[in-house]
């Protein structure tokens, strides 16, 4: 029996928010019939699970034995939940309790609506999520205004039948997923929306108090382990012939131009003249920014943040992902 609505929560390690996330889900879907609320746990080894179980929610937990990331997750959520409409909310989030009273009515509606979000609330704490360092009440800059977009981030309400249409998420890639998916929905000929009504509060933390850019070397080192700077070339591969790849390659410009960088670097090795050209001008920009900044160790942790950038874009883009019909995981069903 199919469901009208599905809503998949993605996790890991989220015991400071789950609670707070699934009170909300149940609270926004009170009043509505058909509903199924499912969490897909990526590994968590805290609390985020045993917390969990205590909700009349449904709980899936990722295989091991394959790729981990959030894009499973939402793979996942979307093979084992049946709703016409599916939402997905991120472990960390809040959501406001006259959501879908709103959304579902404008998605029904609009038959070529393939997804929809609305307004998200951002509070950012310090790095041991204790006191509040940023705060900002509209992430997406939506103002007063319904914003058609060609692809959506974070939490998201999607049609169904338009996500299966084109292939759903890729479980393969560890970055940028969603935005990937938004153009292969663009390109079907499916509207995708941002309009002015709230939707989420989502708490998160800022890197580093001590760097002006907020990068540490601990979150690069995730990245990498991640995969995350490869998935930014692959995801240029994925979307290399679709007509709206232009979205990507403007969102990640600067990496782009260290790639440029490097290759014009190697070209002038041939030439002793031109190589000095080179390094005496990527010295006085590294000299400019570490000056503007008044921090060397932001400057060093953003070319090496921009650098595995510009190494991920260019083999990654050689490195294709595996294929979408070979993530067949043996998943655990916890509840």
């Amino acid at each position: 029996m199919n469901n009208k609505l599905s809503v998949v929560i993605i996790a890991k390690n989220e015991e400071r928010n789950i609670a707070r996330g699934i009170e909300s889900i149940l609270e926004a879907t009170v009043s509505l019939d058909d509903v199924e609320i499912v969490l897909v746990d990526s590994l968590s080894t805290d609390k985020t699970i045993e917390i969990a179980q205590n909700y009349p929610i449904k709980i899936i937990q990722l295989d091991p034995n394959f790729f981990i990331s959030p894009s499973a997750g939402r793979f996942i959520g979307l093979k084992y939940t049946s709703g016409e409409f599916v939402y997905f909310l991120d472990g960390d989030m809040h959501l406001n309790k006259n959501w879908f009273e709103t959304a579902l009515p404008i998605i029904e509606n609009n038959s070529n609506l393939a997804g929809l979000a609305g307004k998200c609330h951002e509070i950012t704490f310090d790095d041991n999520f204790k006191d509040i360092k940023s705060e900002d009440e509209d992430r997406f800059n939506v103002a007063n205004q319904i914003h058609k977009v060609r692809h959506l981030g974070q939490s998201v309400l999607y049609r169904r039948n338009a996500l299966e249409k084109v292939g759903g998420f890729n479980p393969y890639l560890a970055n940028e997923e969603e935005l990937e998916l938004g153009l292969r929905l663009s390109a079907a000929g499916y509207e995708l929306q941002r309009i002015p009504v709230p939707m989420t509060i989502h708490y998160t933390k800022y890197y580093s108090n001590e760097n002006p850019s907020g990068l540490t070397m601990r979150q690069i080192k995730r990245d990498w382990a991640l995969g995350r700077y490869i998935a930014l070339g692959q995801v240029l591969a994925l979307l290399w012939k679709n007509p709206f790849r232009l979205e990507y390659l403007k969102l990640y410009w600067k990496a782009l131009l260290f790639v440029f960088v490097y290759f014009i670097g190697i070209l002038s090795l041939f030439n002793i003249s031109f190589f000095l050209i080179w390094f005496i001008s990527l010295s006085m920009f590294l000299g400019l920014r570490t000056i503007a900044k008044k921090n060397l160790m932001d400057t060093m942790l953003y070319i090496f943040d921009y650098s595995l950038s510009a190494y991920g874009f260019v083999v990654g883009f050689f490195k294709s992902p595996s294929k979408i019909e070979t993530y067949q995981p043996q998943l655990k069903f916890i509840k």
